[in-house]
Formats: C-alpha cells, structure tokens, sequence
C-alpha cells in the first residue's frame, strides 16, 4: 500500500469491499490476526478461545446505541430527517427516563427549508412535537411515556452513512452487541458485534474473565482527519466504569479490548488517575485532548491506576467522566496487550489508534486483508492486533 505523506491515514478503500450487510452469523466473521512480530495469520472470530491467553481479562464496552433518527414533519408538510446526539446539559440515562418536554442536541437534514413553526411526528400516538431551543431541539409530547420508550419505538437505528441504506428490522438486533445494556450511542461499538454469548461462555471456560466499560459513542467518530494531527479537534465521549470493574482491572496483569472505544475509555482512566493524584482535577473536570502530553504518567503500572480509582470511589458506585483524548502514532498503550477491532475508515483518527498499537506495520497489514478479501469498516471483518513494543 503506497502511502501519501501528505495523508498518512489513507488508504485506497473500493467501494465493494464496505459490508452493507453483516455476516449470517455474528462469530461468522474472519479475523486477520496480527502478532507483535509484524507476522500476520488468517483465522475466523471462532478462533479467539485459541489465541486469548487463559488468566488473562477481555474487556468489552456495554454501551447500546439509540433509535436516534427520527422522520418529522414541517409545517407546509415537507419531511426532515433528524439525528440525535446526546441531551442538553443532562445525563443520556435520566433524559431517556424523562416525561415531556425533553432538549437534545441534534442534526437536522434540510435544516435551511425550516422556516418557522413546530415539527410533527407523523403516527406517533403521542402528539410528539420538535421546537427549535437555542442551539437544540425541545420534544414535547402527551401521556407521560418515557422518551426512551417513544425513540424505541418511532426511531430508527442510525447506520453509517457508507452503508448507503435505511435500517431495516434486522439492524436492530445486529447493530447492537450482545451485552449492549445502557443505551446513549449513536453509532455501534462495532468489534464488539462479533461476539456472541457461546463464544464468550466458551472463553470463560478458558479461564479468560470478561469485564465491562462504557464509552457512550458519538458522532464526532466519523469525523475524518482533515490535515495535521496537532489541528485535529478531538470530539468528546462520556465514560462510566463501575467500582466493579476498577477492581478487576486491577488484577489483571494480561488484558484484551475489544474496540477503539474500550481502549479509549481505559487509556483516558489511566491519565485521569495521574491528573488527579499529581493534585489536580477529578472526573469532574474532561479529559483533554492532549493530557498525555500535559501531565506525567505517575503510575507505572496500568493496574495501579486503577486499583488508586476503586479507592478513590469507595463511597460510590464508580466513576464518570467526558473524554477528548487523541491517541496519536508514538503514543503509549497501557492499558492492553490486544486490540481486537474492525478495519477502519480511510483518514480516521481510529487508524491513529491502531498505530499506536502496532506502529505503521498497519499498513502493510490492511494491504494484505484487501488482498485477501477481508470485508471492511462496522458490518465487515475483524483483526486481533497484538501491541508492538
């Protein structure tokens, strides 16, 4: 694969090899596994009870994405396409909980036809209206359901844009993973599409112990690089890891993650922790862009950070926080020793995660699984990539 200098993140991607389509089977998925080497081995996602260490940990993220696009109409009774990204100034979970009138932050399709008036939602049963507030849409509605409830309901699963199709009944079930449980995503965290319950029973019986992180998905991850890493500006994601967890992550000397997301959560712990015990800022404060760069790693260890979290969250159930980290090329990983994710967008900061993980050998390794026919980006094809020292 030729690389331009001047984007160092392309790739050429044909247009066939984007699945619109998953796999007839979650776990039926190939998997191109990379060894710290460089070495490169064809296996399938049935594979993995084989090539995760016993004793070791698998870490997964549990967020579940929403019906976020919603169809309304205008007052003159043209249509306008909504997008919802997360509510104004409250958690995801308790707006979702709420009665009328909810404020979300949205996109709105045609934006520049509505003039003026409320927005209806045609068929809804509940006389659900949109106003413009501010920079944010207020939904109001009759009969006290909760909003979660109407979006389930009235909504649609919100697919990449390069799918170039509606959701239709099936992606409501294969575009959330299986351990999907706190919902607040408006895209998938699409490794984690792959497993399936027997697949992780079996890597439990393996000795391999599954853990749980929540990164609430935004839509500022289809955002590409648009020039210099240093001009990128990094979107924001909210974070939960339960008290539960930091324990666990504390006694794992060997770990797995599946997703750019789950590392992002870990990684933006890690530096939490160091931020907080040099004295400075808790959860309360997000992570910055380039914290890593600001603060010093004063834990050695990845475990020690977490087990100082569990300790700082002994009244509490865990902790919360926004993140805006950037991983770049020379950035390093603490958190995992494997990176199990799907082949990413041409010119994505993802892509500066996997070179974090395995160094501009990524490259030659996205040649070879377009070589070999690998399907790419949500609904395509996996890759286990071992961390390069």
């Amino acid at each position: 694969m030729n690389q331009d200098e001047s984007q160092p993140f392309h790739y050429p991607l044909p247009e066939d090899r984007i699945a619109k389509r998953p796999t007839e089977h979650r776990e039926g998925a190939r998997l191109m596994h990379v060894l710290s080497s460089g070495a490169i081995q064809d296996k399938r996602i049935l594979d993995l009870p084989d090539l995760l260490p016993a004793a070791g940990g698998l870490w997964v993220n549990e967020t579940k994405v929403l019906h976020a696009r919603l169809m309304a109409q205008k007052p003159t009774g043209g249509a306008l396409e909504l997008l919802l990204l997360e509510p104004r100034d409250e958690p995801v979970e308790k707006s979702l909980t709420s009665g009328s009138p909810v404020v979300w932050n949205a996109m709105v399709g045609g934006s520049k036809k509505w003039k003026s008036g409320p927005l209806s939602v045609p068929n809804s049963g509940v006389g659900l209206t949109v106003e413009r507030e501010e920079n944010a849409l207020r939904f109001s509605w009759e009969g006290g359901a909760p909003f979660g409830d109407i979006l389930d309901r009235l909504g649609r699963i919100p697919l990449p844009p390069y799918m170039r199709r509606e959701a239709d009944a099936s992606d409501s079930d294969r575009y959330q993973t299986v351990f999907a449980r706190l919902p607040g995503s408006v895209a998938a965290p699409t490794a984690g599409l792959h497993l399936t319950r027997d697949l992780m029973s079996k890597l439990e019986a393996g000795g391999v112990q599954i853990g749980q992180v929540t990164l609430h998905v935004g839509v500022g991850t289809f955002k590409p690089l648009s020039g210099a890493l240093d001009q990128h500006d990094m979107h924001g994601e909210r974070c939960l890891l339960s008290k539960s967890a930091l324990a666990s992550l504390s006694h794992i000397e060997d770990l797995t993650v599946v997703g750019t997301t789950s590392l992002r959560t870990l990684e933006s712990a890690y530096w939490l922790a160091c931020r907080w015990k040099s004295g400075g800022e808790g959860p309360s404060r997000p992570v910055s862009q380039w914290i890593h760069r600001d603060v010093n790693p004063v834990f050695e260890q990845f475990r020690d950070a977490m087990a100082w979290l569990a300790e700082q969250c002994a009244h509490e159930e865990g902790i919360e926080f926004m993140t805006h980290l950037m991983v770049v090329p020379g950035y390093k990983v603490r958190s995992a020793q494997r990176l199990l994710t799907n082949f990413h967008m041409p010119n994505s900061t993802l892509l500066c995660i996997v070179e974090a993980m395995v160094g501009p050998e990524w490259r030659s390794a996205y040649a070879h699984a377009l070589d070999s026919g690998y399907r790419f980006l949500s609904y395509g094809d996996a890759c286990l990539l071992e961390r390069s020292e």
